[in-house]
């Protein structure tokens, strides 16, 4: 062979190899991710400058380590030393000197009123993340204008990666309220109580502890995906179909579909593919998309049959039963979507207009408060729901100017009712539907004196938020 020809096949076998690394390289950074366990050490609740009952606060430290637990994709440590936000700064730069091989290591390690032992040191900063919750407000006392116990208070998490050296990896931010008629303890109680739920949706939010899985196979509209109850995932959980690409080295990576669990196994779940824009095919990477686990739905239905009537401006009373018209009733559902499927649970709140009466600044209104259950069939992003509830009715009393303002929840139930609907909802958006809906809604009144029986066929309809 000529030395030309030796160039040439040479050059062709270099330019060849470097196609395939290069196909390589790019098969590996589109590989799917698949999320497993971390290790989370957890400090005890920190409330430095604010007077909580210990025995709240203990429930709550409880509470908050149930809260990690239950997600199940942490290895969860507790710890009974708390941390004020003061001491935090410091607690930071002890796990950056800890990183420094010169350091010479003390025997305890102090910071305000947490003590550690130099093996709790070890084990603590030998776990990837450490979870720091401090109370940063907090307020409690009786309002005249309610007359109730109130109470707020906000708790924030600070997320430290001890493998980079005590970086902060993510923050959560609470805020709950608690009320109470009988007693202060119990609305601070009722506050914390609160804390849970939405702590759980704030950790599901930090990118850096969101679930990533990948598709293990596709058939007709559904698809089983690697991960399930050992890593916490639950039905009705949401995961976004991704498709990962890179453009001149940087990503690119769009969300092309949406999946939601519809069964969950130990180590394979399986969910129904609610739309998509390119294929989903087997080693599709799949993404969690955090939500509160509720879906909120305001509504507006016109009531056509027997319209509700009550005392007549006059004075004069209108009794027996309501003449025949429209009643326009105003409300908002809210229904359960993590950890069910097609069965969910719902509370709903409304106000019948036509019943609002007021006395110069003064205004009654009347409130239905109504619990019922939904059954969802789906099809893509179409949804056909039957759903039934029944429920009270109380008269919320206010006063503008005063700013006074009570119920009779406690004391009286003016109406008994329920309702049976079927909604028709569309997926417009990821994270919007639109629907419309019609059935029958009745309610008797417990004092035929003051008001009336209404009700009727139906019909309404609005847009529902997925928080």
């Amino acid at each position: 062979m000529t030395p030309k020809k030796r160039g040439i096949m040479t050059v062709l076998a270099l330019t060849l190899a470097l196609a395939e690394l290069g196909a390589q390289t790019a098969t590996a950074s589109q590989a799917p991710t698949v999320s497993t366990k971390q290790d989370m050490a957890i400090f005890a609740l920190g409330v430095s400058g604010f007077s909580i009952p210990a025995d709240v606060v203990s429930r709550v430290d409880l509470g908050i380590q149930k809260v990690f637990v239950d997600l199940g994709r942490f290895n969860v440590i507790g710890y009974q030393q708390r941390l004020s936000a003061a001491d935090l700064g410091a607690f930071e730069d002890a796990i950056k000197k800890s990183k420094e091989s010169s350091v010479v290591v003390p025997d305890k390690y102090q910071f305000g009123e947490a003590l550690l032992t130099q093996a709790e040191w070890n084990r603590l900063v030998g776990a990837f993340i450490v979870a720091v919750p401090v109370v940063s407000s907090f307020d409690a006392g009786y309002a005249q204008k309610s007359f109730r116990w109130e109470s707020n208070i906000t708790v924030d998490v600070t997320f430290l990666d001890v493998a980079s050296g005590g970086t902060v990896s993510g923050q959560a931010h609470v805020v709950s309220s608690g009320s109470s008629k009988s007693s202060e303890r119990e609305a601070i109680s009722n506050a914390l109580n609160g804390i849970s739920m939405q702590l759980t949706y704030e950790i599901r939010k930090i990118p850096t502890f969101q679930i990533q899985s990948r598709v293990l196979e596709v058939s007709w509209g559904t698809v089983k995906l690697q991960l399930g109850r050992n890593m916490g995932i639950q039905k009705g959980d949401e995961y976004a179909v991704v498709q990962k690409s890179t453009v001149e080295g940087f990503r690119d990576d769009r969300e092309t579909g949406l999946v939601v669990i519809k069964d969950v196994g130990a180590e394979v779940s399986t969910g129904r593919i609610v739309y998509n824009q390119g294929p989903v095919t087997k080693d599709s990477q799949l993404s969690e998309i955090p939500r509160l686990g509720i879906e909120a739905t305001p509504f507006f239905h016109v009531l056509s049959g027997t319209q509700l009537t009550v005392l007549n401006p006059n004075g004069s009373i209108m009794g027996g039963g309501g003449t025949t018209g429209s009643n326009y009733m105003l409300g908002m559902r809210a229904v359960l979507s993590r950890g069910v499927y097609d069965s969910r649970p719902f509370a709903e709140v409304e106000i019948p207009l036509n019943g609002i009466r007021n006395i110069f600044t003064a205004f009654a209104i009347p409130i239905n408060v109504l619990a019922g259950g939904e059954y969802n069939m789906s099809i893509g992003r179409l949804s056909l729901t039957p759903y039934v509830a029944v429920g009270g009715s109380y008269v919320y009393l206010t006063e503008v100017i005063t700013g006074y303002n009570t119920d009779t929840s406690n004391t009286w139930f003016f109406h008994f009712g329920g309702q049976a609907d079927l909604a028709a909802s569309f997926l417009v958006t990821r994270d919007v539907k639109i629907y419309a809906e019609a059935g029958f809604e009745y309610w008797l009144s417990t004092i035929s004196w003051l008001y009336s029986n209404y009700g009727g066929v139906s019909v309404g309809g609005g847009l529902t938020w997925k928080l």
